[in-house]
């Protein structure tokens, strides 16, 4: 693993913020826009998250997490897989709370039902494509005219994590 990979895909998944976060229920997977704040130091992603949603009963019952983040306009894919642990530490929670948060709970920061997901990536794998999609269609089809593989249509790498 390069040091530039690991990097690469903390900025992006800094900058990208939004992702979907896929979670086991039983035995169906779900997944659900949520807002991370990454914590590159700690090597944590953290989530705020409604103890009334019951991600905190799906994580504890299979800590295996995913997460997707897109920057479509500019390309990028990122999916980030890791074990997810839940906290009532409201020291972070504070730490970590903001306005658009408080719009979700009532009490605040030390509402009962305010909890934290963690999660600790342990895989990534990322897609990054500078080129605009009609220009990759247009690649896609010439080689598929062709039979060749398409040619530079972007980067793709997976990173471990740990």
């Amino acid at each position: 693993m390069s040091t530039d990979e690991h990097e690469m895909v903390w900025k992006e998944i800094s900058r990208i913020e939004t992702c979907m976060m896929v979670t086991h229920d039983g035995g169906a997977m779900r997944a659900r826009p949520m807002v991370g704040t990454p914590d590159r130091g700690a090597d944590t992603i953290w989530f705020i998250a409604n103890r009334k949603d019951h991600k905190d009963d799906e994580v504890l019952a299979d800590p295996r997490v995913c997460l997707t983040y897109v920057d479509s306009e500019k390309n990028t894919y990122v999916s980030v897989s890791g074990e997810g642990t839940v906290s009532e530490d409201r020291a972070k929670l504070k730490e970590l709370w903001t306005t658009s948060v408080d719009a979700w709970f009532e009490g605040g920061p030390e509402d009962p039902n305010a909890i934290l997901i963690a999660v600790r990536p342990e895989m990534a794998e990322y897609w990054d494509n500078p080129n605009s999609d009609f220009i990759v269609a247009l690649k896609m089809l010439t080689a598929s005219v062709t039979d060749d593989e398409p040619a530079d249509i972007g980067e793709n790498r997976k990173v471990n994590m740990e």
